[in-house]
């Protein structure tokens, strides 16, 4: 199979495992909808992208993880206990980045349409906070000479689908609210200056889930925000200090898609660097997805299994509000039967969910070994934006998260 890993998920007479574990297990144990999350595989994609970061021969930089996309907090501490450090975008996700141990010099802050109440927060915080607006920067009452960063709109955007694309000025149907747009830096350097504050970060962040023939269009983003930080340089008389690069690095949702080209992404993101005079500056990546999207698996139990107007549905226990990406996004995501990987009698299934909404449906028409009730499945690349954008819409239950290998200790 396209997506087996070697210590991460296998097939194993015909059962999945991830890990060391077999999933039928696993959601005999712990119930279905379970989402289940690979902590060895999480630490190997950090590692990759470090190890990557490294050979390009940046002097300086951070991997900071975008927790927005799985809080988990098992998932946290290995990130800490790797050298990790966070993007936050709440008060909230600052406060449980706490928790686990981090501090503020290990956060960075890109939220969007901050209240005065989130404001006066990181104001008491020695956390690096790159605004998005002019607005925020207004109503900060941060302290004289405070390190600050500006989330910069470059005018380019790159997502795996509209949805996802956070650049630009739109995209296609869709107003585009994120960054200062170019054409607007210049009144955000005149308000860092009138508060006595100190731009230390310049940050752009195009979209998510990107790779393929797309990366090569995130190289005119990145030009434009090292032009911004040369007009920074000129205009306020010091040096940019970081250059966060952002995130959205993807992973491949079927046998189609390519790997992202880590190594030879960061070496080219090296060489503009260097072009610019910018070679020395802190860099920053605020990968997401790429850390924990093909990490885990989301767990279901199928109910119903009937034909309806010359389609087999499969009914299972989960919906729309417990993993929304196919639904909200329209993404593909893999579909595998956990208990018959691979048989020699398939069937074209429609698995649907348990929510009253036409849009609840995770797959169609796709191809699988015949399915019967009782039967569990996995949804492959859960371990990104599934539990954390969970509810309880219907008043049905949103799952579970469980973590292999199983952490030690009560």
């Amino acid at each position: 199979m396209w997506w087996e890993r070697m210590g991460h998920l296998t097939v194993r007479g015909n059962e999945l495992f991830i890990g060391e574990e077999p999933v039928v297990e696993l959601a005999r144990k712990y119930g279905t909808p379970v989402y289940v999350y690979n902590l060895k595989r999480v630490e190997d994609n950090y590692l990759r992208m470090a190890d990557a970061l490294r050979k390009a021969g940046f002097k300086e930089w951070e991997i900071h993880y975008a927790m927005k996309a799985n809080n988990n907090v098992h998932v946290l501490e290995t990130i800490r206990e790797l050298g990790g450090k966070i993007d936050a975008t709440s008060p909230g996700e600052v406060k449980l980045a706490w928790e686990v141990g981090f501090g503020d010099g290990d956060i960075i802050f890109t939220g969007t349409s901050l209240s005065n109440g989130d404001l006066e927060f990181l104001s008491g915080t020695e956390i690096l906070v790159n605004f998005d607006s002019l607005s925020s920067i207004r109503r900060f009452r941060g302290e004289p000479f405070r390190k600050v960063g500006l989330r910069v709109n470059t005018g380019v955007g790159i997502g795996r689908v509209e949805k996802t694309t956070t650049g630009g000025s739109e995209i296609g149907s869709l107003p585009v609210k994120f960054g200062i747009p170019l054409n607007r830096v210049d009144e955000a350097f005149d308000l860092i200056e009138e508060k006595d504050y100190t731009l230390s970060c310049l940050h752009h962040h195009v979209g998510s889930d990107w790779t393929g023939p797309k990366v090569e269009r995130y190289f005119p983003a990145l030009r434009n925000l090292l032009d911004v930080a040369a007009r920074a340089e000129e205009r306020l008389g010091y040096r940019i200090e970081t250059i966060d690069l952002g995130g959205g690095y993807g992973v491949p949702h079927s046998e189609d898609e390519p790997e992202f080209p880590l190594y030879d992404f960061f070496s080219r993101v090296k060489e503009h660097l260097d072009e610019r005079g910018f070679g020395r500056a802190k860099v920053i990546v605020e990968p997401g997805t790429y850390l924990v999207s093909d990490a885990g698996i989301l767990v279901v139990q199928v109910n119903t299994v009937e034909e309806k107007n010359g389609r087999i549905f499969v009914g299972v226990d989960a919906g729309l509000n417990v993993f929304n990406s196919p639904a909200l996004y329209n993404y593909y995501h893999e579909v595998v039967v956990c208990n018959r990987v691979a048989a020699e009698e398939t069937v074209t299934a429609t698995v649907v969910g348990n929510i009253c909404e036409s849009g609840d449906i995770f797959a169609v028409d796709r191809p699988l070994p015949k399915v019967e009730e009782g039967d569990y499945l996995a949804i492959l690349n859960a371990g990104a934006y599934g539990y954390v954008m969970a509810n309880n819409y219907n008043l049905r239950p949103k799952g579970r998260e469980v973590v292999v290998p199983f952490p030690e200790g009560p």
